[in-house]
């Protein structure tokens, strides 16, 4: 499984233009993905992709919590069945 997201600067017809790529499970693999998000000198664009960033990483750690908590559970039920 591979996670992980940032931002890519393409550059078309002496315009640049900000993508977000990112990580996302397709049929059982990681596949990376990118999503058009604005042009470079765009405010708007750089909070969005700010945005988009902070969002993908808050999944994340809810996602690794969760899987956590559930090993631990398994962890001390092995320990503590007698």
């Amino acid at each position: 499984m591979e996670i992980g997201c940032g931002a890519r600067i393409r550059d078309f017809d002496g315009r640049r233009y900000f993508y977000f790529w990112h990580y996302e499970r397709d049929n059982g693999r990681s596949t990376r993905k990118e999503d058009y998000v604005g042009r470079v000198d765009s405010e708007k664009a750089r909070s969005d992709l700010l945005l988009r960033i902070a969002a993908y990483y808050r999944r994340a750690e809810h996602e690794f919590a969760r899987k956590r908590s559930r090993i631990e559970s398994r962890i001390t039920r092995n320990h503590t069945s007698t």
